[in-house]
């Protein structure tokens, strides 16, 4: 719905100013709970655009292969899909594309585990897509070749992965703390497995996805014959696209979700540790409710006040999501961290063997050289009798120590 409608422009803020109508989503499912063949119904009215853009496309370059126009033919792309791109392919894709994308993975352990995300991609790639869901235009210019320029291309961004990624996505304190993952509205549904007994065909169920696929098709290609909305305007000033208004009735309900939440931020509310998220709930809320409204009615002139309240209670389902994958992954993080401290004490002082803070601050992996970060580690480990803290004045290495340790005499078994 996000991709279909994202195009016809941007939505009216409580506050007055105009957000774009395109969301970020992450869905967190198991290997063999059909993420791709349920991605693949949801899709199915988009990539049938794509193949008539495609056929369009085609039939043009026949035409003008020898035409002034041709080198703009070939440099087109039919695509609004993209799976695991590069953030310059991504932005390649958005310059030449049919003006809307959608990057969309159904297995997104390669996205986060791929050049976009690598040591010295990912800032790049976070600090990106940041940009491109706050609707700012991204200007990239090259001392050789061409320059990257993206205004005015809205982004759905839809990534699926296993739970064992929850820890390297979610514990991820740069991602959480940089932007992206605020803005990311996140779903971790319960498993169905071992209750998916074989039924019959439902062809009342498969007629309605057909229909949602129908309306997503007939929705692109209104917006697409309008080569967008918004008329040329004298005044300087005025947006550069449509923008949705809210009707008085839809703008009360956000105004009480925003008052609502705001409520929570405080120190001991109920947000206070998802502050980033929290706080961008009712934008999210804003974009959700225009998009229900212009996918139930393309020609619709202001958000309705039944699709404001179903974005509001769909934002308290997401709010109740990221509290729950920020502190599993956390958890996981910390788990996983002490496992590697673990694995080095043992390594460097043997079954049994005793050692000091100070020498683990001094000698193991960068990541524990602050002193916050490596006794969250330690204290782990003692949880999980990896290692036990002997009392304070103990002497190690010939001097005593007020923060020496003894590793677990069995590691090697744990290991």
């Amino acid at each position: 719905m996000s991709t279909a409608v994202s195009r016809w422009g941007k939505v009216e803020a409580i506050h007055g100013n105009a957000t774009p109508m395109a969301l970020y989503l992450i869905t967190i499912a198991q290997s063999g709970e059909r993420k791709t063949a349920v991605d693949s119904d949801a899709q199915m009215g988009i990539k049938a655009f794509e193949r008539e853009l495609q056929r369009s496309i085609q039939d043009r370059r026949a035409l003008e292969q020898e035409g002034a126009n041709s080198d703009d033919a070939d440099d087109e792309v039919s695509e609004i899909v993209v799976s695991d791109p590069t953030y310059e392919g991504l932005l390649g894709v958005m310059v030449r594309g049919p003006g809307v994308a959608c990057l969309s993975n159904d297995d997104a352990a390669g996205f986060f585990g791929g050049h976009s995300m690598s040591r010295d991609q990912r800032q790049k790639t976070i600090a990106g897509l940041s940009q491109i869901w706050s609707g700012s235009d991204i200007k990239r210019p090259r001392a050789h070749g061409r320059d990257t320029s993206v205004a005015g291309v809205p982004l759905t961004m839809s990534l699926m992965f296993q739970p064992y990624l929850i820890g390297q996505v979610y514990g991820d304190r740069e991602m959480v703390e940089q932007g992206i993952l605020p803005r990311v509205l996140p779903c971790f549904p319960r498993s169905t497995m071992g209750a998916r007994f074989f039924q019959d065909i439902n062809h009342e169920a498969r007629m309605a996805i057909r229909r949602f696929a129908e309306s997503s098709l007939e929705t692109l290609q209104d917006l697409h014959s309008r080569q967008g909305l918004c008329l040329p305007s004298d005044d300087p000033f005025a947006p550069d696209s449509a923008v949705l208004p809210l009707s008085t009735e839809a703008r009360s309900v956000l105004i009480g979700f925003y008052n609502s939440v705001e409520a929570d931020l405080g120190d001991g509310g109920r947000f206070e540790k998802i502050r980033g998220f929290a706080s961008r709930s009712i934008e999210n809320a804003t974009r959700i409710a225009a998009i229900v409204t212009l996918f139930d009615d393309i020609e619709a002139t202001e958000v309705t006040e039944p699709a404001a309240r179903s974005a509001c209670d769909l934002m308290r389902f997401y709010l109740t999501q990221f509290s729950a994958l920020l502190k599993l992954g956390r958890s996981e993080r910390n788990n996983c961290e002490a496992g590697l401290l673990g694995a080095w004490m043992a390594s460097k002082y043997g079954a049994g063997g005793c050692g000091h803070d100070k020498d683990v601050s001094q000698f193991a992996p960068p990541m524990f050289r602050k002193k916050g970060d490596r006794q969250d580690a330690m204290q782990t480990l003692v949880a999980h009798r990896w290692i036990e803290m002997l009392p304070p004045g103990t002497v190690v290495d010939g001097s005593k120590r007020n923060e020496a340790f003894r590793v677990h005499p069995d590691i090697s078994s744990v290991l």
